[in-house]
């Protein structure tokens, strides 16, 4: 890793701080035993160091002012045109009228380049009607979207100026946690405010903001407003654009969230390039392999890796072989072991481009080499159902055969399994998570499509492994 050159007063302050003078000196009359001195560091160069970093980020870093009309549609008051021949549906209820409402909001944006194009949040303009840029110094502008991403929470946008103070930009794949970083921003619409921190946690996922997450946690003081800001290192480079909070008051409590720099620009320049940001797919559904999985699919209990669940027809992951239970240990070299990272490098790569995947299957290791596809923008899975019906036995669950005109209501006429009507509470199903509306498809690589044959394959006390359809995908559970 190459150290960067700070800024002047950052690296006098830093020297001072992490050692002044260490002196190893013996006294060969007197036998003295060597000595370490430290030095306290300078508080007054500390404030300058961040005075430095304001006065250099400051001027980068915009307030937005969002406008959107919202209609809202009320019941009309009951009408009468006089005892005689009134329509009872429409004169007596009346038909419904609109009222609308301008909703304003205030977020930040970071200026990217000289010309015009900002940075920001999707939920700071991604739904807004009309949106207003306001400078360091006061200027106003009319601001346009050039693009959003709602799965990263990115936005572009470009207001009409010229010489703007681009900030410069950092890697933030040089971070490291516990490294001191400022965020800029307008938190209550409060423009110009400047906060420190540190990153307390690299690669946060899981947070459930958005489709793609990868956050660098941080203390530095973020509040609503700051969206779409800036969080910058000590030289005053950008390094993430800050997004969310974790609050239980609506405030800052500590936690904060940034969108990395790299994954920003690498969204803007597919926007500017393409309108809409590309990325790779596979067509597969996946889990994180537990202990009790690997340990049933002939790995090592500690064995790590990405489960797949299901193989889409006609897909990539089709065509090149991988097949449903592959375990994916790593991809291009990179040994994986959650879900998120996993979806993260395969979307970070370009469609088309070839990636390698190292995959345990039956026992040992094989490497399948496979040409990407372009997921296709928007996609989610479909909402799980939470329904059930009387609970069973045994494993906690009540089941039945799975006729066709219930297969047709799923949504695959071409089903064939068992389905799961009802979940007992604290059961050993409901603790594998299994829902009402499941349908078993194999038990220990077994097809069933009976109660029978789900009665035959699983006991009172072993553990078994199943593989379930939910709404269209599979996934593996050991129950």
């Amino acid at each position: 890793m190459k150290i960067k050159k700070l800024s002047s007063v950052a690296a006098v302050f830093l020297a001072v701080a992490v050692t002044a003078a260490v002196v190893a000196a013996q006294d060969t009359e007197t036998g003295m035993r060597d000595r370490e001195t430290t030095v306290a560091p300078d508080p007054r160069a500390m404030s300058e160091m961040f005075v430095e970093i304001a006065e250099k980020v400051g001027p980068s870093v915009v307030t937005i002012n969002s406008r959107t009309t919202v209609v809202a549609r009320y019941p009309s008051m009951p009408g009468f045109r006089g005892p005689f021949g009134f329509d009872p549906w429409k004169d007596f209820f009346g038909s419904p009228r609109e009222q609308e409402y301008t909703m304003t909001g205030v977020g930040s944006g970071v200026i990217v380049s000289s010309d015009g194009l900002i940075l920001t949040n999707h939920h700071v303009v991604g739904e807004a009607d009309e949106f207003e840029v306001v400078l360091q110094n006061g200027e106003k502008y009319g601001g346009r979207l050039v693009g959003t991403d709602p799965e990263t929470d990115l936005a572009l946008i470009r207001i009409d100026a010229e010489d703007l103070p681009a900030i410069e930009l950092g890697d933030s794949d040089e971070l490291r946690v516990g490294q001191w970083v400022v965020a800029v921003g307008s938190p209550f619409a409060l423009s110009q405010t400047v906060t420190q921190g540190i990153v307390s946690y690299l690669g946060r996922s899981g947070v459930g903001l958005a489709a793609y997450e990868n956050y660098i946690q941080t203390d530095a003081a973020i509040n609503p407003g700051n969206s779409g800001g800036a969080l910058v290192d000590l030289d005053g480079r950008l390094v993430g654009i800050n997004t969310a909070i974790a609050s239980r008051s609506g405030g800052y409590q500590g936690i904060g969230f940034a969108i990395p720099v790299n994954v920003a620009v690498g969204v803007m320049e597919d926007l500017l390039a393409d309108g809409y940001v590309r990325r790779g797919w596979l067509g597969i559904t996946i889990q994180k392999v537990t202990p009790e999985l690997a340990e049933r699919f002939g790995m090592n209990r500690n064995g790590k890796g990405i489960l797949i669940a299901d193989v889409f027809p006609d897909t990539p992951a089709d065509e090149y072989g991988l097949e449903r239970g592959d375990i994916i240990t790593a991809v291009n070299g990179r040994e994986v072991s959650e879900v998120s990272d996993f979806r993260n490098m395969i979307a970070g790569l370009d469609p088309g481009s070839r990636v390698t995947l190292d995959v345990f299957r039956g026992g040992g290791e094989t490497r399948i080499s496979v040409v990407l596809g372009e997921r296709e923008t928007g996609y989610s899975s479909p909402p799980a159902k939470d329904d059930f019906e009387d609970p069973g036995e045994i494993m906690g669950w009540s089941i039945e055969e799975l006729d066709r005109r219930t297969a047709d209501y799923l949504g695959d006429r071409t089903l064939e399994g068992v389905l799961v009507t009802g979940i007992e509470p604290g059961g050993r199903a409901d603790e594998a998570d299994i829902r009402a509306g499941d349908v078993i498809l194999e038990i220990e690589g077994v097809r069933v499509t009976s109660p029978v044959d789900v009665k035959k394959l699983t006991t009172a006390n072993g553990k078994v492994l199943l593989l379930i359809w939910r709404n269209g995908h599979t996934f593996y559970v050991v129950v």
